[in-house]
């Protein structure tokens, strides 16, 4: 699938702020904002373009975020496991894998206690598959975001009004939605719309105006887990050089960012990646094999699958660039 220079630069700036008018646009594109309009009309076709929002979890009361790694001695019917995890309002995405594990499940709630029940009762309704669920306490993300289910708003605890959290709904369904059209769905003036949505924004409730790919050009989705057991005098220098081969992964401008979520995590792995290749030998050239060769003499642990599609919500990917917006927090850094 061809992507010509146009195309790419429309998504980075879509990416970065999904609500770029369309002479901003066209103006960085050198071309009219008629022809802005059209590109963006055949993206939505050629690869599935949803306009969403990057929110903050934290901000919106969802202090206990996992990421839960599942397998199956006898996998359930796909429908089934879908219909299940839709009416898990705790459940903010989940992703069918084939691999080494056979889903990716990432959770939020508010308080650690209802996290605990949840988690037991969902390990129970899929006991009878045999079933093996490895939970991690996700802190925060060095790179990507998770487009957050409409339905995972009622779980939040923000302290908001209800015209807000229905201005939230709206704009996480499509966050190019004009202010005259917000206004009409929300019955009210476009100077209320645009206060709240500057009030949203300030408070840092959403993070960012963007997009999420569903039909990504690269035909292989790796999602991995990692672990080190044994951590050496010189684990921070290998891993700043794990993260600039990362972060200069893509030299020239992607359709869609090689990785699109880096994750440290607390509990069963040190860490979730995800990355988007043409094959799975690239997928594994540029993943494990190269991780493996960094992290000698550190105990690494890996467990890699293909994602292969979403169960619940949607996939998270888009072209940001990595240098600008990883979040780097190096060991040396913390005091205990």
């Amino acid at each position: 699938m061809y992507f010509n220079a146009r195309e790419k630069i429309i998504l980075r700036e879509l990416s970065n702020n999904s609500r770029a008018s369309l002479s901003s646009m066209a103006k960085k594109t050198k071309c009219s904002y008629v022809t802005v309009g059209k590109v963006i009309e055949k993206l939505k076709e050629k690869i599935d373009l949803k306009f969403t929002l990057e929110i903050d979890l934290i901000k919106m009361g969802l202090l206990q975020r996992h990421i839960l790694m599942i397998k199956f001695r006898d996998k359930p019917d796909h429908k089934w496991l879908e219909s299940l995890l839709k009416e898990e309002k705790e459940v903010i995405s989940a992703y069918l894998t084939q691999g080494q594990f056979d889903l990716i499940v990432f959770a939020a709630t508010s308080d650690p206690i209802k996290y605990v029940l949840w988690e037991f009762v969902l390990t129970q309704k899929l006991s009878s598959y045999g079933v093996l669920v490895k939970s991690s306490d996700l802190p925060y993300f060095s790179f990507g975001y998770l487009p957050l289910d409409n339905t995972v708003m009622e779980e939040s605890k923000i302290d908001i009004s209800n015209d807000d959290k229905l201005l939230l709904r709206l704009l996480n369904e499509n966050s190019r939605l004009s202010y005259s059209d917000l206004a009409k769905r929300m019955k009210s003036s476009e100077s209320t719309i645009r206060y709240k949505l500057f009030n949203l924004v300030k408070k840092g409730i959403i993070k960012r105006f963007t997009i999420a790919v569903q039909k990504p050009p690269q035909l292989y989705t790796i999602g991995f887990f990692e672990n080190w057991t044994s951590y050496t005098e010189k684990f921070e220098e290998k891993a700043a050089i794990e993260r600039k081969i990362t972060m200069s992964i893509d030299e020239q401008m992607p359709v869609l960012t090689t990785f699109q979520m880096s994750i440290p995590l607390s509990g069963s792995f040190g860490n979730f990646t995800m990355g988007l290749f043409d094959t799975e030998k690239d997928a594994l050239e540029n993943t494990i094999k190269k991780r493996k060769d960094i992290y000698r003499n550190e105990g690494y642990e890996e467990r890699h699958a293909k994602i292969l599609k979403p169960l619940k919500g949607m996939l998270p990917f888009r072209n940001l660039d990595i240098k600008e917006n990883y979040n780097v927090v190096k060991w040396e850094q913390q005091h205990y």
